[in-house]
């Protein structure tokens, strides 16, 4: 008898390293405001030492980002008025922006979460997050008025989903490239990696670079 959850893990794998944003080598706005370790890691392109990463929850958003994708589109019946899953790049910073409203001048960012999660929505690093991706798009020659977060629980109702607007502000998209900025500098420079943010628990079933031994990749803040 074929084993179906080695099968469907297998394959969930697969797909989630061929697409593009898993091959995206350059660090982008939702790294932004993370984990300084983890960036550090990234931008010096260290060997991965943990391979044993949960990503169910990361793929499962993935298929509903694509599912939104599809159904929103229902809203602009002439195809003209979303800009969906759009890339954004200046000076060497990319973003893919996952709805732009052009006669709005709304950013949207869909974000799959737990309802439990919810109570700590909006993060800092999720509006730099959609902060960053309005500079870019301004940048790009777009006039951005508000930008939003929109959080979908995949445990939750769709009385749960819960929204968050606020005005384009390009200064705190610019503290968050600072925020880059500062991280790019250390590696340039050759200097000292920041010291790690997140615990043990999390590092060891999220993070790529998390080392117990800490002799090539990040052994957590042992929280």
């Amino acid at each position: 008898m074929i084993d179906l959850q080695e099968m469907l893990v297998k394959n969930l794998k697969a797909y989630d390293k061929q697409r593009d944003r898993s091959q995206q080598v350059e660090v982008g706005p939702s790294s932004i405001g993370g984990c300084r370790r983890q960036v550090w890691h990234e931008l010096k392109q260290t060997p991965t030492t943990n391979h044993q990463t949960e990503s169910l929850a990361a793929i499962l958003g993935t298929f509903i980002h694509s599912g939104i994708e599809k159904a929103i589109r229902r809203d602009d019946p002439f195809g003209d008025n979303f800009l969906i899953e759009v890339e954004a790049e200046h000076e060497g910073l990319k973003g893919h922006v996952d709805l732009f409203v052009k006669d709005l001048g709304l950013v949207v960012d869909w974000k799959t979460t737990k309802v439990k999660s919810l109570r700590y929505f909006p993060s800092q690093q999720q509006r730099w997050q959609v902060q960053v991706y309005g500079w870019l798009l301004e940048k790009a020659g777009h006039k951005v008025n508000h930008v939003a977060l929109v959080a979908i629980p995949r445990d939750g109702e769709m009385a749960d989903i819960k929204a968050h607007v606020e005005p384009y502000d390009s200064p705190t998209a610019e503290a968050g490239i600072d925020w880059l900025n500062q991280v790019k500098s250390l590696v340039a420079n050759n200097g000292e990696a920041p010291e790690p943010t997140e615990s043990v628990f999390f590092c060891s079933r999220y993070c790529s670079y998390y080392d117990p031994s800490g002799e090539i990749g990040c052994p957590s803040s042992k929280k």
